[in-house]
């Protein structure tokens, strides 16, 4: 019996388990030494039956100087995905120590004449004096097989937004919204991008809005996407900084004195 011709929740299923374990070679790097938080969507989000109160205050991720919160989701198509379905982690490296990584996981596939789109959207705040001086996105979107009609694809769009209008990037016209953008359409077809980095002027809140969609035409392959990654970098306060360099510099200049 095909996975078609099974009843229709049970055959979601199974194709889920097959997207997962057939991403698994796709997978991210593993994570190691590290300040870790994980939980599920569901339990980020604020819940509408409590007008009124700020949940934003107690749901959301605390994690070093981090604080990830205001969780949003809505999910539709041919198979949506539930966010109790969407596991949430964070990451900070002992390693680097500067850079922290919030990663999605989760089964979002398409068969022929299939699409579904996701959307995940939240905000960040850094709790001390340091700055994001960089994003960045990663995902594992793969089209292993394209069909006969070469529109089937994986992709990520993501709109990193100021929250007080500041301009977002250096060099650039003035605007407070950066996009960032991955893609996947198989061998053979447009040039492929499973990340993507941008350089954002120093701040310490941002807004992250990411739609991640499979999309496959009635004669056209499978997609899926199971891991969707949100880093971001920073450096400490400029004058900070600057005050280091200083008592470093001084140090140098009285260890040369005769």
């Amino acid at each position: 019996m095909s996975v078609h011709a099974m009843p229709a929740k049970l055959g979601r299923s199974l194709r889920r388990l097959l997207a997962v374990c057939g991403l698994g070679v796709l997978c991210l790097p593993a994570v190691t030494s590290a300040a870790v938080f994980q939980t599920t969507l569901d339990q980020l989000i604020d819940d509408p039956r409590t007008p009124g109160v700020d949940e934003s205050l107690t749901r959301g991720i605390t994690i070093g100087d981090k604080r990830y919160s205001g969780f949003v989701h809505n999910s539709t198509g041919s198979a949506p995905v539930a966010p109790e379905d969407v596991t949430v982690r964070v990451t900070n490296l002992e390693s680097d120590p500067q850079r922290y990584t919030l990663q999605f996981t989760f089964a979002e596939d398409a068969f022929p004449g299939e699409r579904t789109d996701l959307v995940i959207a939240y905000d960040l705040d850094v709790l001390s004096s340091d700055f994001i001086n960089r994003v960045g996105l990663r995902f594992n979107g793969s089209v292993p097989a394209q069909g006969t009609n070469p529109n089937t694809s994986a992709s990520v769009i993501e709109t990193v937004r100021t929250r007080d209008g500041s301009d977002i990037q250096p060099g650039l016209p003035i605007t407070d919204t950066l996009v960032l953008d991955v893609f996947n359409d198989g061998p053979g077809n447009l040039e492929d991008s499973n990340s993507e980095f941008q350089m954002v002027n120093l701040t310490r809140r941002l807004h992250f809005e990411k739609d991640i969609i499979v999309s496959s035409r009635p004669d056209g392959g499978y997609a899926a996407i199971s891991i969707v990654d949100n880093v971001v970098d920073q450096v400490p306060e400029p004058t900070a900084f600057a005050i280091v360099s200083l008592v470093g510099g001084a140090m140098l200049l009285r260890r040369r004195r005769p």
